[in-house]
């Protein structure tokens, strides 16, 4: 069976929830719980010991970048605030031992329509090159999320993130698979999946109607059988709209989870 863990804001009553449930991590928005400028060392020190004190692990961080970056702008010094800024996350999440930082924001890395596609990739490609670097010198690794086209207009499948990874070369670079995300731009999900095995180290779960699995319709067992066909070791974090009762929609999808982990090795 898979770990699990869920995007969240690390406070008291949500890991009290997640331990209660038996998951086993927690997925926090950096910009609000490790940004460097506004969380203190002293406050991620005392973050990662809470969230230690209910017997989970801080596995990975997303929601990275602030308001307020852009990667792709016009104006030098914003790009190298942008550049900044992720070597001082790396720092930051090596101080909890957040091993996964999720590069999405798609309102950091969005290519205006002034700016010549060409000029922006670029620009954000330096971002990634310097991310890499900044991962290997603090142990931390970025991984790249495709985003549907609802979202974003750069690096929308995990082949575009895959050949872009592959492209850079680090170890410390790597692609994120967010299923919700998939069913929408992939021609096959289960396909994508194998071909980007290699550099697949963390998996977002949602169903398309961004509830949890199990309150849609797609099919996870036959996504479970994928990975484990793959060797996917990592994390199944959970990123879905928990609504008003969200013990037990948590609930309701661990058990789906675990039924369609247990169908998967029947296939």
């Amino acid at each position: 069976m898979f770990k699990l863990a869920c995007c969240m804001q690390a406070s008291k009553s949500n890991l009290e929830m997640l331990s209660k449930l038996g998951f086993q991590g927690v997925e926090i928005p950096g910009s609000l719980q490790l940004n460097p400028y506004t969380v203190s060392r002293e406050d991620r020190i005392k973050l990662k010991e809470l969230v230690e004190s209910y017997g989970l692990k801080i596995v990975a961080s997303n929601v990275i970048y602030p308001r307020g970056l852009q990667h792709t702008s016009n104006d030098e010094s914003t790009r190298m605030k942008s550049i900044e800024y992720t070597w001082r996350l790396a720092e930051a999440a090596a101080e909890v031992n957040c091993g996964i930082l999720v590069w999405g924001s798609s309102h950091a890395r969005n290519i205006p329509p002034d700016i010549p596609v060409d000029v922006a990739r670029e620009r954000n490609l330096a971002v990634l090159r310097e991310a890499s670097r900044a991962g290997e010198e603090y142990g931390v690794v970025f991984a790249i999320e495709p985003l549907s086209k609802r979202e974003s207009n750069f690096i929308n499948s995990v082949l575009e993130a895959y050949e872009i990874a592959e492209s850079i070369g680090s170890d410390y670079l790597m692609v994120l698979a967010d299923v919700r995300h998939m069913i929408r731009e992939e021609d096959s999900v289960l396909d994508s999946l194998r071909a980007v095995a290699k550099r697949l180290i963390h998996i977002h779960i949602a169903d398309e109607n961004m509830r949890v699995p199990g309150r849609g319709v797609i099919d996870f067992s036959k996504i479970f059988r994928t990975l484990n066909e793959i060797g996917y070791r990592g994390y199944l974090s959970i990123e879905a709209r928990l609504g008003e009762k969200p013990f037990e929609e948590l609930s309701f999808t661990k058990n789906y989870i675990e039924d369609s982990y247990r169908r998967s090795l029947l296939l």
